[in-house]
């Protein structure tokens, strides 16, 4: 059994613990900053993660290091608004083309002049339309628990609750136990969210920002878009257990291949990353990067 539960310090903080994974801080042309978690060898081709709504870089801590291993430079990145980037005050920033065109910033930013993107929940959508506006930049988009597409069930109710006068109750609500009733929630079966996972996801909820910028992508993101068409090699991932990206719904995104893992849920990386890992990797060396004989 776990020990109880206690606040990670800044130094305890993922990647520490985790050797050949560093964090940096890149400055983009907008004048944000956003950290970014990588592994790998930086010559290597490069696998850009996008992590979903209110996750940051943690959500990939089993996938990163197994992506390196493989021989990709994998990154992580924590969109603005999440985990310990910036966050901007105005609302218009969290738009699906802000989201869009500040993903397309931090790859300027890192100097990416061709990459394969990996997108987890709302994520895969930013990852997509990035995709389908640039696919002379975009090698290849996995998608994973994709949201922003479908819909989200009970959105119009979220976005009742959720007034911009209440910030000031929804920060004092951000507690641990909202985070791991959640967690419980989003969890298949596979595993179950540990006490590290509950930290790791309550730490970034103190900084200053956090919650509202979380709130103004309920509110301004589009979470019932058309999927774009795409010219580049897609794979979708889903778990069947997953009750945000529902496995049923898998057909509507045309993926080749596309994965269902029995018994995850919507935490597909953290739940199942043997799996995850194999598929992407077997995906992005037959499809993206082979080399014909």
């Amino acid at each position: 059994m776990e020990s109880e539960s206690r606040r990670l310090l800044q130094g305890e903080l993922y990647p520490a613990g985790y050797d050949d994974v560093s964090a940096r801080f890149v400055a983009l042309k907008s004048g944000l900053r956003v950290r970014i978690v990588e592994a790998g060898d930086p010559n290597a081709n490069a696998v850009v993660l996008v992590p979903g709504w209110g996750c940051g870089a943690w959500i990939f801590h089993e996938i990163l290091p197994r992506l390196a291993t493989s021989g990709f430079h994998a990154i992580a990145v924590e969109l603005k608004g999440h985990g310990f980037s910036d966050k901007p005050d105005d609302p218009r920033e969290y738009t699906a083309e802000s989201m869009r065109d500040h993903l397309a910033d931090i790859l300027d930013a890192l100097q990416l002049d061709r990459v394969s993107l990996i997108g987890h929940s709302m994520g895969a959508a930013v990852a997509v339309e990035l995709g389908a506006v640039d696919p002379g930049r975009i090698s290849s988009v996995v998608i994973a628990a994709p949201v922003g597409f479908a819909g989200v069930r009970g959105m119009r109710f979220i976005r009742l609750i959720t007034p911009e006068f209440a910030l000031p109750l929804l920060q004092v609500l951000t507690t641990r136990f909202l985070i791991r009733t959640m967690l419980s929630v989003v969890y298949g079966s596979i595993r179950h969210a540990s006490n590290r996972d509950v930290e790791e996801f309550y730490a970034p909820t103190r900084m200053p920002g956090f919650v509202r910028s979380l709130r103004h992508l309920l509110h301004e993101f589009d979470w019932h878009r058309s999927f774009p068409r795409l010219s580049v090699p897609m794979m979708a991932i889903f778990g069947s257990e997953d009750v945000l990206s529902p496995s049923r719904e898998a057909s509507d995104y045309a993926g080749d291949p596309t994965i269902v893992i029995k018994g995850a849920g919507h935490v597909l990386f953290d739940e199942a990353p043997e799996v995850v890992d194999e598929a992407i990797t077997s995906f992005l060396r037959e499809r993206v990067y082979y080399k014909p004989a």
